[in-house]
């Protein structure tokens, strides 16, 4: 009886000691494991943070083309008025001239008025 007594108290001894390296072990796979995981959830970050870092450099591009392309269009409508303001002024330089003319022969066709009537005062 002593036998299995002892028997038993090492049996039951035993047990724990057993489980013991089993909770180790399942402890460092659960460590590995965890470390695992914060590994990738590391590359996870680092990849979004560079798809948003790209998606941030594209919206500033789309931004500067769309300013660039007011700036186009600006510039257009910019010329466009100047050209506009080009003939009105060509066309403000041939009224000019030819109120210059008409005033000339204004004055001429008074001179020859003038003249005629020194002739009739004359006669």
């Amino acid at each position: 009886m002593k036998f299995v007594t002892l028997a038993a108290i090492a049996a039951l001894t035993a047990t724990p000691v057993m489980a013991d390296p089993v909770a180790r072990e399942q402890a460092r796979a659960d460590l590995h494991q965890a470390n695992a995981d914060a590994v990738k959830a590391q590359i996870q970050k680092e990849d979004a943070q560079a798809e948003a870092n790209a998606n941030a450099a594209d919206a500033a591009s789309a931004q500067a083309n769309a300013a660039k392309s007011d700036a186009t269009v600006s510039q257009a409508q910019a010329d466009t008025a100047q050209a506009e303001a080009n003939t009105a002024a060509a066309q403000a330089n041939n009224a000019q001239a030819r109120a210059d003319v008409a005033t000339a022969q204004r004055n001429e066709a008074l001179d020859r008025a003038a003249s005629a009537r020194a002739d009739v005062r004359a006669n």
